[in-house]
Parts: C-alpha cells; structure tokens; sequence
C-alpha cells in the first residue's frame, strides 16, 4: 500500500504559515506528523490561499508576498500539484444530496477532488463530515 497523499485546504495551509492563526500549533503538528508523504497543492487551494494572505483582516501581506509564500510552500520537497481534471459536477456527486448551503460548494470541489485522487483532504471545518458521509470519511481529516 502507498503512503497516503494529503490535500490541506484553505484554512489549513493559512493556519501552518501564521504563527499566530488560531490553529497554527494543530496544523503545524499534522504537518510534522505526516512526515514526507505527499503534500498536494490544487489551483482552488492556491488562489485561495493568496487570497486570504493577502487580506488586510487575514494575512495582510501584499499580493506578490503571498504568492512568494505560496512558492515557498510549492517548493517543499513532498508538495505536488494536482491538477483539476474533472468537471465540478463530476467531483461533487457522491454526495450531491447532501449539498444545503453555498458555504460547501468549495468544499465539496475539494473533497471530490481527494476522493478522485486517493487522497485525503485535511481542514479545520467538521461540517464537511456530513458532506463525506460514512462512505467518504476516509479521505477526509479534521485537524480540531
């Protein structure tokens, strides 16, 4: 069996490079836990994270410092890209009768997106484990 490959979301790759976020201490022991397994960055997850970053109320750093920040991370020696292959509404239908709120839309993009890659998504939100189900839990981590 192959070492299992992660895909952290928003919250969590803000959370491992704030030392002051909130839930700096919890994402940045998952990330020493897990080792050299395989540490995926998407698109969604990118332009994300250069979003937040870059808000004044979030990360406050200028645009071109957050997308430095964000090579830094890309530059790790265990982070791949993975790349969006499928459609939204190819990734989100193993739980498209769960869906209730536009806050999963996301959400559920990005836990398709691990299912379809064996992967397992890693948050900070327990809601999506409602979106997974008993079916999907399995590559779904909740970090608090």
């Amino acid at each position: 069996m192959s070492e299992p490959a992660y895909l952290p979301d928003v919250n969590v790759l803000v959370a491992l490079s704030d030392p002051s976020h909130v839930n700096h201490l919890a994402a940045d022991n998952w990330r020493q836990r897990i080792g050299v397994a395989r540490f995926l960055l998407c698109p969604i997850t990118e332009a994300g994270f250069v979003r937040l970053m870059a808000n004044p109320s979030v990360g406050n750093l200028a645009v071109n410092d957050a997308i430095l920040l964000l090579h830094e991370i890309g530059a790790l020696p265990n982070c791949e890209n993975l790349p969006i292959e499928h459609s939204w509404l190819e990734l989100i239908r193993p739980f498209t009768p769960r869906l209730h709120g536009y806050r999963q839309i996301t959400d559920a993009l990005l836990l398709g997106l691990a299912i379809r890659s064996g992967a397992i998504l890693v948050t900070l939100d327990r809601a999506i484990q409602a979106l997974a189900g008993e079916a999907y839990a399995a590559n779904l981590f909740t970090l608090v």
